[in-house]
Formats: C-alpha cells, structure tokens, sequence
C-alpha cells in the first residue's frame, strides 16, 4: 500500500476526457491500495467532473485538474478548474421521496456525490479558481 502520495492527472475539460478521468480514480485507487468504495468514488468524480464540463466552461476552452491522496482511512481527490464559479454544496437536495413524475428534471448529480462520499467541500479563490474536495472513508488491503 502506497500511502499519503498525490496522484495527478490535468486534461482539458472535455466529454471525451470523462472516460479517462475515471479510469484515472480506478488506477489511482488501486495503487493506493484501496479495496473498497471504488465504484462510489467513481460515480461522484464523474458527476462532479460532467458537471464542469457542462456549465462551469460553458462550452470554451478550459482545463480539469485532479488530485487523489490517500491518509490514514480517507481517500481525497480534489478537483480544481477556472470555470465559472459555483458551489454544489449550497444546492438544497431534492425531493426524492415525490414521485418521479412530480421531480424536476436533473439535479440528482450533486445529489449523488454528497451521499455517496463522506465529506464534499468546496472553495473559490480568484488565483486558484474552484476547488472542490471529497473523501471517503475506504478500506485498504
């Protein structure tokens, strides 16, 4: 087991670029020594990152920087681009328990990364641009 190492990975924030960004949390997790939770951490990098792609460059160019560490039990990526700023833990959650003809359409991303990752957090600054963290509590072999 590899522990408090920094895995990176920087890629224009493209949908092509989704697949390796996951492929990316999959390789990155293993090396690290992580046997669990693998599928979740994918699933919420993926939205997060889909997200970006999405709105946050609004169709220009721009770029996705990713970071995955590993200390004690709690696996970290960060998230970093220069897109338009916004925050996905200001967005109240839905309304799951309404049937889903009553939903609005979409807005079940945000959604997926707070319940499948055991702390999202995020932060703007004007040099750095957006920040957003997230970890999950795993088990290492």
């Amino acid at each position: 087991m590899v522990e408090n190492n920094s895995l990176e990975l920087t890629l224009d924030a493209t949908e092509e670029n989704l697949e390796a960004i996951a492929n990316f949390i999959v390789t990155s997790m293993k090396k690290l020594g992580i046997s669990s939770n693998i599928y979740e951490v994918q699933t919420a990098v993926d939205e997060a990152c889909t997200n970006i792609v999405k709105y946050a460059y609004h169709g220009s160019k721009g770029t996705i920087f990713l970071s995955c560490n590993l200390r004690d039990k709690d696996f970290t990526v960060v998230i970093r681009d220069r897109g338009k700023p916004f925050d996905p833990t200001s967005v109240p959650l839905p309304d799951v328990s309404s049937g889903v003809e009553e939903r609005k359409i979409g807005g079940l991303g945000i959604y997926l990364m707070r319940k499948l990752m055991d702390e999202v957090s995020y932060d703007f600054d004007a040099s750095l641009g957006n920040t957003l963290t997230m970890k999950k509590r795993v088990t290492t072999i």
